[in-house]
């Protein structure tokens, strides 16, 4: 079983329990075996629509939903987990609530760089490396723990707000940074790919 997650930044390729990460290039050269595949990168998907041996899993999914425009790496998640809150964290953090099987919802937040790019850009004062261990239980007492306060803890906030005693499920670049902040909780890195495995039955 050959799947091929296509993003704009990286493309991870999933081969018997192995992901290997490349750079998603404009001239990067897929595999000659049949795979299985998603994008969000219209480049290379103009590319992959081409292959003989592709085959775009988008069409096969089945997802019970009214939210419009939930994009194909947000579906595949969700088909991973049948009840709980999904939370992707990477570039942008998305958070998905799952109810026996059905879509309920859910809503996007600027990733943890971008909280920090916001800050450095009201100010030079305010240009500092996070504090991905700051203590939400303790008021901050300089500059550095008020904003990493802030960054988690609205993440924190948001979704707590909507979890409903729902277990979470973490993913992405910086999912592991929020395993402390939650009860209930788990990361698993390549979720995409259990949801991917899910939509082809396999």
């Amino acid at each position: 079983m050959l799947l091929v997650d296509v993003g704009n930044t990286n493309i991870k390729i999933y081969k018997d329990g192995t992901i290997k990460s490349y750079k998603a290039i404009f001239d990067f050269e897929f595999p000659k075996e049949k795979f299985y595949y998603i994008s969000v990168n219209s480049k290379l998907s103009n590319i992959l629509k081409n292959l003989d041996n592709a085959i775009d899993i988008e069409p096969m999914i089945d997802l019970q939903s009214d939210y419009k425009g939930l994009g194909i790496d947000r579906k595949v998640v969700c088909k991973a987990v049948y009840d709980g809150v999904i939370v992707d964290a990477g570039s942008a953090i998305t958070v998905d609530v799952m109810e026996k099987g059905v879509h309920k919802g859910g809503f996007i937040l600027p990733g943890v760089r971008s909280f920090r790019q916001s800050f450095a850009n009201i100010s030079d004062r305010l240009d500092y490396e996070l504090d991905k261990s700051i203590d939400l239980n303790k008021l901050p007492q300089d500059t550095k723990e008020a904003l990493s306060f802030a960054t988690f803890g609205s993440v924190k906030c948001l979704i707590d707000s909507v979890r409903d005693n729902k277990k979470i499920t973490l993913t992405g670049g910086d999912g592991e940074l929020f395993l402390r902040y939650f009860k209930d909780c788990v990361y698993k890195k390549d979720l995409i790919f259990d949801g991917m495995r899910e939509v082809i039955g396999c």
